[in-house]
């Protein structure tokens, strides 16, 4: 289907839309950005392929559980707060899924240069605060961590995982425009360390081994894997130079010294975060409702930092079963999709590097309602559902392609087969 007329405005408010994604600290500009862009796909038409009905099914009833665990606590605000964020975010990915369906590389153009968009300021901002440059120290940093344009290390952290990976797939794949990617990509990744993120620091080496050994798999030719390797390990060197450099820094040295670790003092004791998680479970057994929507706190010291138990605790039983078939239903549907030979598979690529390490994270914090974790629940389903459709028409042209040179080559001196006459 050729692009809608006003297909321009749609790139450039897709793209604003995942921009402004990355400035936390100015909620209202996200909001706006895409109730926005929401309205305009929906004024101009979104198709829909019947592909894209179990990630919609999914989003419902999870979303829908959260609403009936609500309803005990309806007069607590935070729970009511909670609820509507977690709607808002399921709309987003709805949007990037039904998204796709038309104009698709196009889109996810816009899609990939606005977050990068985005991961350079916010990387930039972290990067002036945590050196505390023309005094906006106290501005993007938390706790001597670069938090950037965000409120929290941890999640700017994770977001800056995706638009690194698009930015190693690319600068590995395309000979064009590597100089620039270099330099986009050393400020994100000194942001990331910045952190001081464990869960961050896990999600990148994950999500880049994940992305390199997928890159080295789906590769079409040996001298594309040779390249790989060798680009590869030039980086490798590039980035150990780099870390080497950046722990030369005696006040660096000690925070990286101090944060790792794999278990910290309040991760650790009957009262810790694991030890709460495990004390929990007992008591959602008896609890179909869950504690009610970001509730867990009043029963325990703090959040639970395990999105698989904050999906029981805050959507009951039926959220939290739900969330667990929806996180492996997506696996499945992603790793498919990889494999697919198909326009859409170097985007498929670098969205499934992203997932796995956000879902890896999924057991040692909170992202039940992260924005660019929904975007990237939607984007993997919105791909699934485009390469199946190719693949359809292609092996459908293809064959009627076939049936066409077959009759030509089975008709005497190359003339069309004609219908037998009537008898």
């Amino acid at each position: 289907m050729p692009p809608h007329s006003g297909e321009p405005l749609l790139l450039l408010m897709l793209a604003m839309m995942v921009f402004t994604g990355a400035f936390v600290i100015f909620d209202i500009a996200y909001n706006v950005t895409s109730i926005a862009t929401i309205g305009l796909f929906a004024l101009m038409g979104l198709r829909f392929d019947r592909r894209n009905a179990p990630l919609l099914l999914f989003l419902i009833v999870f979303n829908m559980a959260g609403i009936l665990a609500l309803q005990p606590h309806l007069d607590f605000a935070e729970s009511r707060e909670f609820i509507i964020g977690t709607c808002f975010v399921a709309t987003t990915a709805v949007l990037f899924c039904l998204a796709l369906n038309q104009n698709a590389i196009q889109r996810l153009e816009a899609i990939k240069w606005g977050l990068l968009a985005g991961a350079s300021i916010a990387s930039l901002a972290g990067i002036v605060g945590y050196f505390d440059l023309a005094g906006l120290g106290g501005r993007f940093t938390l706790y001597g961590r670069v938090s950037g344009t965000f409120r929290d290390p941890n999640v700017i952290g994770s977001f800056l995982v995706l638009p690194a990976l698009f930015l190693m797939h690319d600068f590995l794949r395309e000979p064009r425009l590597r100089l620039l990617r270099a330099a986009l990509l050393g400020p994100i990744l000194v942001a990331l360390f910045l952190t001081f993120s464990r869960g961050s620091w896990g999600a990148m080496v994950i999500g880049a081994a994940v992305l390199l050994g997928l890159m080295f798999i789906t590769a079409r030719s040996e001298a594309m894997r040779a390249r790989l390797l060798l680009l590869g390990l030039a980086g490798f060197f590039v980035l150990a130079v780099g870390f080497a450099a950046i722990l030369s820094v005696d006040e660096i040295a000690e925070v990286f010294a101090d944060r790792f670790t794999l278990q910290k003092d309040y991760d650790s004791g009957p009262s810790g975060r694991f030890g709460n998680q495990l004390r929990s479970l007992p008591d959602l057994l008896t609890r179909p409702l869950g504690h009610g929507p970001n509730r867990f706190w009043l029963y325990y010291p703090e959040n639970p930092h395990n999105t698989y138990i904050m999906a029981f605790t805050s959507y009951g039983w039926i959220g939290g079963i739900t969330f667990l078939a929806f996180i492996v239903t997506t696996v499945v549907i992603s790793w498919r999709t990889v494999m697919l030979r198909t326009p859409f598979q170097p985007y498929a690529v670098v969205v499934f590097a992203a997932l796995i390490p956000h879902l890896v994270q999924n057991f040692q914090i909170d992202t039940d309602r992260w924005r660019h974790l929904f975007m990237i629940y939607g984007l993997s389903w919105g791909l699934a559902a485009i390469s199946r459709r190719w693949l359809d028409e292609y092996r459908f042209y293809a064959h009627q392609a076939y049936a066409s040179a077959r009759d030509r080559v089975a008709a005497p001196q190359g003339r069309p087969l004609q219908p037998h006459p009537a008898e």
